[in-house]
């Protein structure tokens, strides 16, 4: 299972239903494949397609907390946040608190990259580990390659999700 596809798992698996994903911006391959993990663990679980909710905001800080500040002003309607890095994650979580709510008893919010710096976030982040030195070493062996030898090529990276205090289960109504 890939990353993005885990992690929203992992939420759906917790009870989740109803989760945006911050951090979407069209035409980067990056995000574009988070966002498609995304709906595909949606679609996995049955959800219509317009369970989806992709809030364009890229991966900067500060568009990431003015989406998300603004997310929470308008709308009540999620339960959890699927950022698209764990910069973003960090905004998310800095946006919440200063609506009143608490992460993860109102918001659950998982992340992307597992940064060094998610352990010590408020709550630790659960986060999606990419492997950072095994990606540089991949990227320049295909740089040293011949052009034509990559052109096209694909070269697939294990993902693994570390949870830590950032998600809990959706409380059920008795």
């Amino acid at each position: 299972m890939t990353g993005p596809l885990a992690i929203t798992g992992h939420l759906l698996s917790a009870g989740h239903r109803r989760i945006v994903f911050l951090g979407g911006l069209p035409g980067n391959t990056a995000l574009d494949a988070r966002v498609a993990g995304y709906r595909a663990a949606l679609a996995e679980y049955g959800l219509p397609e317009d369970a989806a909710r992709v809030v364009d905001c890229g991966l900067g800080r500060s568009a990431g907390l003015r989406a998300m500040t603004e997310l929470l002003r308008r709308e009540r309607k999620f339960t959890a946040v699927v950022a698209g890095d764990d910069m973003v994650a960090a905004v998310a979580l800095r946006a919440i608190a200063d609506a009143g709510l608490r992460v993860p008893e109102d918001i659950s919010v998982v992340g992307y990259n597992d940064i060094p710096p998610a352990e010590d976030f408020d709550p630790p982040l659960t986060a999606v580990r990419t492997p950072a030195e095994e990606l540089g070493r991949a990227a320049v062996r295909f740089a040293l390659r011949d052009s034509e030898e990559t052109a096209g090529a694909r070269h697939l990276l294990a993902t693994r999700i570390v949870v830590r205090g950032s998600v809990a289960p959706v409380e059920r109504p008795s």
